[in-house]
């Protein structure tokens, strides 16, 4: 009896949720004229029974009839009488009315008219899609009589169904011929998933809200002369590339699938992503050289200003010189005519990142393992030159306070610098096996948290420091004529000082002159 209740619930439930066609392919209905036959007659067109369903929604039963049945379908991207110019616009030319676009067996071109032979749907097969338009970027699109869109691109041949696609014509000038264009879906399991939409919204929103602690790092330590030494005219330049980065690699996730991203801007935007990121990339392996070279044959003592510009000028022609040569050949292969067996970045094939991971992992993850490789070697070497001068620590402590404290310090900057490593470099390894495994985004949530969050990592670990907090403090009363308090190195004492103008401060050059001159 069990069995017999639960197979009648199966069928029904079956019977109640299948429908001839699918939604997407679904036309209403509702006002056509039902036939007691059971047909209905909607445009022109009967709708047979079985080629018609009725659905209950939002209280309100509507009649979907499946038009693709007995037809050849082909989705247009903009409403009827509409072609695409900045966005779907209503025009009134005969390129639209009707619309009939070339047709093609293979890239032959076909005697057949295309509003002869298709049904024009007008929804979209697919929420996120990317644009395809012939004749720019060495992309060629061929409609074929069965419905199918052949699509040649730099990237290689490409074969699209019916439900994959929609296609329209595109204006770059009004005055000039339209070109055929298409919003091609992205394959099942990409950007099209409701969770992944879900989780690039995120993303982007974390990217955007880390952008404030760089900046404020950033500001920190350009406004307070203590801190604009060459660790932090370093750490001012690192946090200066992900500045950068982070917004547009933002508008990256915010504007996956979206149809209508120009190519020259899509461009732009990828290269801005990419020399910012890689920059960002070299200024940590520059903090990882400058702690090594610090440790390795240690002599303690301090450097003159001039001395710390110069190698930050030499710094600086490294961390932002080879990411320049890194953009110039991904440039040159983005754009050369090279053959399809060679990985080529392919920005803008799909979207404005890197299509697929082979892409990403020759020109952007190559030069990041070589650099965390690097930083690994550094570090290690760091560590146990720092190990083996404990015993010279103990002695410094004791006869030179003045190089111990210089060793304290340099060994609480390898601490930072360790910790910026691990997070930085580590995630960004994780990201590259992540796209090598594959998977649901939902797995790598913790790496993505960890890398939208390195703005505020970098904000705790450099700003949020008692030091860093009096030194904001000290010059913010200075600024503003306030008295502060600071604790004597030598006495542990807490002292008052005024920042307010007296009579003394107010002698003027020539005053203390005079003053001098009549002391004598």
């Amino acid at each position: 009896m069990n069995k017999t209740l639960i197979l009648i619930f199966v069928l029904v439930f079956v019977g109640v949720n299948c429908t001839p066609c699918t939604r997407v392919q679904s036309l209403n209905v509702t006002n056509g004229i039902l036939y007691e036959n059971g047909s209905i007659i909607y445009e022109d067109l009967e709708y047979k029974t079985g080629a018609w369903y009725e659905v209950e929604e939002d209280g309100v039963l509507s009649r979907l009839g499946c038009p693709c049945i007995g037809r050849l379908c082909v989705h247009k991207c903009c409403d009827r009488d509409s072609a695409y110019y900045n966005g779907c616009t209503a025009v009134n030319t005969s390129d639209i009315n009707p619309f009939s676009p070339p047709l093609y067996k293979g890239r032959e071109l076909s005697s057949l008219l295309a509003h002869k032979i298709f049904f024009y749907l007008y929804t979209q097969p697919c929420t996120e899609r990317y644009l395809v338009a012939s004749g720019i970027n060495n992309e060629e699109l061929y409609l074929q009589e069965n419905g199918t869109l052949f699509e040649v691109a730099p990237g290689g041949l490409q074969w699209h169904l019916p439900t994959g696609y929609c296609v329209d014509v595109m204006y770059t000038n009004l005055s000039q011929p339209p070109i055929l264009m298409a919003g091609v879906c992205y394959p099942e399991g990409s950007a099209s998933d409701d969770d992944s939409l879900l989780l690039y919204t995120a993303y982007a929103i974390g990217l955007l809200l880390s952008v404030p602690f760089l900046l404020a790092t950033f500001l920190v330590y350009a406004f307070i002369p203590e801190l604009r030494n060459l660790h932090g005219m370093c750490l001012m330049a690192y946090c200066g590339g992900l500045i950068i980065a982070f917004p547009f690699l933002a508008y990256l996730k915010l504007h996956i699938g979206t149809v209508g991203v120009g190519m020259e801007g899509c461009y732009v935007v990828a290269f801005i992503v990419y020399y910012a990121f890689q920059t960002s990339f070299f200024w940590l392996n520059v903090m990882c050289f400058d702690i090594w070279r610090t440790f390795s044959g240690y002599r303690g003592g301090s450097t003159s200003k001039r001395r710390e510009i110069r190698r930050f000028l030499l710094y600086g022609i490294y961390a932002w010189g080879v990411p320049v040569i890194l953009v110039a050949i991904t440039a040159a292969m983005q754009f050369s005519d090279v053959p399809n067996y060679i990985i080529k970045p392919n920005f803008g094939l799909r979207k404005c990142w890197f299509p697929d991971w082979p892409s990403e992992l020759l020109y952007f993850f190559t030069p990041v393992l070589v650099l965390v490789v690097c930083n690994v070697v550094f570090f290690s070497i760091t560590a146990h030159r720092i190990r083996s001068i404990r015993q010279e620590t103990a002695i410094l402590k004791s006869a030179e306070s003045s190089r111990s404290d210089k060793l304290k310090k340099d060994k609480q900057r390898y601490g930072l610098y360790l910790k910026l490593f691990m997070v930085m470099g580590v995630n960004w390894t994780l990201e590259l096996i992540s796209f090598a495994v594959g998977g649901s985004n939902w797995y790598w949530i913790v790496t993505d948290l960890s890398n939208i969050g390195l703005g505020v990592f970098v904000f705790f670990i450099f700003v949020w420091k008692k030091k860093v907090r009096n030194l904001v403090r000290k010059r913010f009363n200075i600024k503003f004529g306030l008295p502060y308090t600071e604790r004597d190195s030598r006495t542990g004492k807490w002292n008052t000082t005024s920042t307010a103008p007296t009579e003394d401060t107010r002698i003027t050059t020539d005053d203390s002159a005079m003053r001098l001159k009549d002391m004598h």
